[in-house]
């Protein structure tokens, strides 16, 4: 028997995006996390701890879920392919358990790092539909996750909507982040509607102020995405990143000069 609500599987749900979500996640569904690490013991969420590498535990993470919300990943622009590359096979896990098992919402937490070369070389805004240029290897990794979706989807009838999250769930430190920040506020809103959305997509995932670099165009008309928020007081006063991550926020790639640094 379901429970009253319709279960949500959020894979990776206790790490920092996780951690932003699960409070409006679970006024809508019952959730299922699965994760590598055992969560805080307070947790009222029926948890699952393994590796979603393991084809195995993916499949015992699907099984008997309405929805699925895939934000495992190694996330980070300094890392390596070897790093990221085993988040292409927990993505490709996920979406074959997720086909085995009949469910058809699946969102899939993608990145800015996906386009981010494109970010730096001026397509401003970028379109989440036009062929996209990663900044760093997480990236390349994001993009390749991406393709995985839109083959489940035009395979299996599925929903599957891909979002390029921005900076959120971290405190802005460095100027650098303005352009792709994103509300916690914000974050719940742009997930709530890609779990409800009728077709697949890619879309940014930004508020309000970042919309001038990262088109908002398609997540407004398909999930009616419309962010409330834009940029903490004091954000265009902070420091420039003194080590810049990736591509993406180097000031030596050009067409802009050494000095010149959007956000």
């Amino acid at each position: 028997m379901w429970p009253r609500s319709p279960v949500l599987l959020v894979t990776g749900g206790g790490g920092v995006l996780g951690s932003v979500l699960r409070p409006a996640l679970r006024e809508t569904y019952a959730l299922r996390v699965a994760d590598r690490a055992a969560p805080q013991p307070s947790w009222t969420d029926e948890i699952l701890v393994g590796d979603l590498t393991d084809p195995g535990f993916a499949a015992e993470a699907v099984d008997g879920v309405h929805a699925v919300l895939h934000l495992a990943a190694h996330a980070s622009p300094r890392a390596t392919w070897s790093e990221v590359a085993p988040n292409i096979a927990m993505t490709d896990n996920i979406l074959t358990a997720a086909a085995d098992s009949g469910v058809r919402q699946v969102v899939l937490a993608s990145s800015n790092h996906a386009a981010g070369l494109d970010f730096r070389l001026g397509a401003h805004p970028v379109d989440p539909g036009e062929a996209a240029t990663s900044c760093c290897p997480y990236g390349a990794a994001k993009l390749a996750e991406e393709a995985l979706g839109q083959q489940h989807a035009l395979r299996h009838g599925a929903v599957v909507v891909s979002l390029r999250f921005g900076l959120v769930g971290w405190p802005l430190e460095e100027r650098d982040y303005n352009a792709m920040w994103l509300s916690d506020r914000d974050a719940r809103a742009l997930v709530l509607a890609a779990l409800r959305a009728t077709r697949p997509g890619v879309h940014f995932g930004v508020s309000r102020h970042a919309e001038q670099y990262w088109s908002l165009a398609g997540a407004r008309a398909d999930l009616g995405y419309a962010p409330a928020d834009d940029l903490p007081p004091g954000a265009r006063d902070l420091p420039w990143a003194a080590d810049p991550p990736c591509l993406m926020f180097d000031p030596d790639v050009r067409p802009g000069p050494p000095t010149d640094r959007t956000p």
